[in-house]
């Protein structure tokens, strides 16, 4: 049978916390001169944080005692794969990504690899290849693509009894005027370059409609951008993509970056007075 989704808003760690202080202070981080990869490295440990873990299927039967084989779809900074390699010594790690600049960051466990491939021309493994499937964030294909092809190719190369999980992050909720007006030319400036966002809210209809998925289970978390510094620190880091390509953002709506500036500060202050808010979601299944 499958789930309905299941949320709450996760209680985020207090302020002076171990954790978010490693994390603010980048001690989890691994070397990376490049901001984006800083940015997604953070973005890393506060949704572990937040959700208290890097993954929601049941896979812990597959990594005890003989391991397994993972395969994490559009890896991006490899931070995922490179967390979970280090906890499951016994388990094999595959990233793949069809940019290589994501993936800058030196990968040095003997159980951990990257492989960039253009996933648009599908993955280069066999089928039934790997116990756990893992994407998240993706935007490699449209949607329209996404649900043809690559979530099948997924399936594919997954083997029976092999679990597989989508995260995804939806629009925010409760943003004020300017946010949305940004966001919104944020995303055509993405479709400029072929970077493309999906929707989760149709994940658990994407994966119960290939007929090959059961147990289909769909939970999420609902993060606060206001408040205190857990907060603080995923608002920082969603907007901080703004900065990350600022110059070209600037030029593909004629803006000039201190009025950028400008308008990133309207949004900090619209987050505060509307109470705006992220949702993150997980859904995952078993192939049959």
């Amino acid at each position: 049978m499958d789930s309905t989704s299941q949320g709450f808003y996760d209680p985020l760690p207090p302020s002076d916390s171990k954790e978010l202080r490693n994390i603010e202070g980048g001690e989890y981080f691994l070397p990376s001169a490049d901001k984006n990869i800083e940015r997604l490295q953070m973005q890393h440990f506060l949704f572990r944080c937040i959700w208290q873990s890097n993954y929601s299927a049941p896979v812990e039967e597959f990594f005890e005692p003989s391991g397994a084989k993972v395969l994490d779809v559009q890896c991006g900074s490899g931070i995922w794969m490179s967390d979970l390699a280090n906890e499951f010594p016994n388990s094999t790690f595959v990233g793949v990504d069809d940019d290589s600049d994501r993936a800058r960051i030196e990968i040095q466990l003997p159980n951990a690899a990257f492989l960039h491939h253009n996933i648009k021309d599908g993955l280069p493994f066999p089928e039934d290849t790997f116990d756990f499937v893992h994407q998240r964030f993706f935007t490699s294909v449209s949607e329209v693509d996404w649900r043809k092809y690559m979530l099948l190719d997924m399936i594919r190369v997954l083997k029976p009894g092999g679990l597989i999980e989508l995260m995804e992050m939806s629009r925010l909720s409760n943003a004020g005027h300017v946010t949305i007006k940004m966001f919104e030319a944020y995303e055509k400036f993405n479709l400029s370059r072929e970077v493309y966002q999906l929707d989760p809210h149709g994940f658990q209809q994407a994966l119960k409609s290939t007929g090959l998925i059961k147990s289909i289970e769909s939970e999420y978390r609902i993060t606060p951008l206001f408040g205190g510094r857990a907060s603080q620190l995923v608002c920082q880091n969603i907007f901080k993509r703004f900065e990350t390509k600022k110059k070209e953002f600037c030029e593909f709506l004629n803006l000039s970056e201190s009025e950028l500036d400008e308008n990133l500060e309207k949004m900090r202050e619209e987050v505060i007075k509307h109470n705006t808010y992220c949702k993150t979601f997980r859904v995952y299944g078993k192939k049959i």
